[in-house]
């Protein structure tokens, strides 16, 4: 009977200690931005406007010691995420844009600051799917405009509360 007890507790203590650290176990921050300028045509390049937003994206996020860097597949994505993969000496990972719930779930396996480049109709979506915040879609000529992300207060979930932001350059 003493045995069994003992057992009990430490299953319980085990399993309290593993909920614990998987609750810790989520981004601290997520910032969302959608690609910068781009020229014309099917999966262009950045336009020379898009490639001066995408290396100020640095002067945003240089506070950071380490990133995770996300891009769609797409060449104005990874061309926005390029600077930064630069300054953090980080590999952009690719997600496909038409799978977020799925790209969500990996997210959350993630620690620490996350950077994800993505499109106008696909930021807005993902920001509502990770806050279950109604988000306000982008228009197709909108470049400034991001979200940070951050952990909610109750710290049981996996939900944040999202913040819109303007980048001044």
């Amino acid at each position: 009977m003493k045995y069994k007890r003992i057992l009990l507790t430490g299953v319980i203590s085990l399993v309290t200690l593993l909920n614990s650290f998987l609750v810790l176990v989520v981004p601290d921050e997520i910032y969302l931005f959608r690609h910068s300028e781009k020229l014309a045509g099917k999966n262009p390049d950045l336009s020379d406007a898009g490639k001066l937003r995408a290396s100020h994206l640095v002067t945003l996020l240089k506070k950071y010691k380490k990133v995770h860097i996300y891009s769609s597949n797409y060449k104005r994505t990874l061309q926005s995420a390029k600077p930064l993969s630069e300054h953090f000496n980080e590999q952009i990972s690719t997600y496909d844009a038409r799978e977020l719930p799925a790209f969500k779930d990996e997210l959350l396996k993630l620690n620490g600051v996350v950077i994800v480049i993505g499109h106008s109709n696909t930021t807005p979506r993902l920001a509502a799917l990770l806050s279950n915040e109604t988000i306000t879609p982008m228009s197709e000529s909108e470049f400034s405009r991001y979200f940070l992300l951050s952990k909610s207060v109750n710290q049981n979930t996996n939900e944040y509360s999202v913040a819109e932001h303007k980048m001044n350059f």
